[in-house]
């Protein structure tokens, strides 16, 4: 048995009728009317109000161990709360889509497919310009956060600055870094060469780290003061802070570098200047200055 195609056609030179698609705006309009489109809504608000803890959850750990203790960290620390804050909206209605689908569509079934109520997003333009435009302001609003923080962060940390041309009203204490497995060890030039395996640091004193390792690639991070760089062998990487408070912080291997790279670690004691002195004339420093 055959079948006819009883469908009109009209002339191969007539125009195609118009489709009489609906406005961009009266599109979004509809689909905010729908019911799970209010849900994800208010799922969005919902768990942006439960994730916003969590910036002032990561200080609290960060802050766990007595940082900041420079301002270098300080300026890291206020970079991660507001990166967080950030990604907050877009993290809750990432979650709000998956939470919904989960449960709003889970009862969903047939073999018959749902009709088509609407096109494709990419078709609309208010759609497209609105997504357009918010990655693209929250994206230019990352980059020149990040820029200025860096910027930041260098001119605090002297991290350009050789240091024999550093501000002559607050010589820079130098110290020599040097890992190797699995151990660091800390030289201090200017108090005759003195050597020891614990950081002693002034406070509110400029120090200038030259980093470097006799074996393999380590990471000096000094935690609480925001210093975080490589020791390659053969090599000096050089980076700087200045600790504005003090107590016993931390230092870490930031680089995994053998067998005991977990026990890589060590104290840093930062002491009033004239502590630090009478320290440094204990230890057979000869300048105490």
């Amino acid at each position: 048995m055959s079948t006819t195609d009883v469908r009109p056609t009209g002339q191969p030179d007539e125009p195609e009728a118009p489709t009489n698609r609906p406005p961009s705006m009266h599109r979004v309009k509809m689909w905010i009317r729908r019911p799970y489109a209010r849900w994800i809504m208010v799922l969005t608000v919902l768990i942006g109000f439960l994730l916003m803890p969590i910036a002032w959850l990561l200080l609290a750990a960060m802050n766990q161990t007595g940082a900041p203790a420079s301002e270098v960290m300080k300026d890291i620390e206020q970079t991660v709360f507001v990166f967080t804050m950030v990604s907050i909206p877009i993290t809750a209605f990432v979650f709000a889509v998956l939470v919904y689908s989960l449960l709003g569509w889970k009862h969903v079934s047939g073999d018959t497919p749902p009709e088509d109520e609407s096109p494709a997003i990419r078709s609309n333009t208010i759609g497209v310009v609105l997504w357009t435009v918010v990655s693209s302001v929250l994206a230019f609003f990352l980059v020149v956060w990040g820029l200025a923080e860096l910027a930041q962060i260098t001119a605090n940390s002297y991290g350009t600055i050789p240091a024999d041309e550093q501000p002559e009203d607050k010589q820079a204490l130098i110290v020599n870094v040097t890992g190797q497995q699995w151990v660091w060890t800390f030289e201090y030039p200017q108090y005759d060469g003195l050597t020891t395996e614990t950081l002693y640091l002034a406070k509110d004193r400029p120090v200038y780290f030259n980093v470097t390792s006799k074996d393999v690639i380590h990471n000096f991070w000094a935690v609480e003061l925001g210093v975080k760089i490589d020791a390659n062998p053969g090599a000096i990487t050089q980076t700087g802070v200045t600790p504005n408070k003090t107590g016993t912080f931390n230092v870490r291997c930031a680089e995994l570098c053998g067998m005991h790279h977990a026990y890589m670690e060590t104290a840093i004691q930062v002491l009033e200047p004239k502590a630090f002195n009478s320290w440094a004339r204990e230890m057979g420093g000869g300048k105490t200055s």
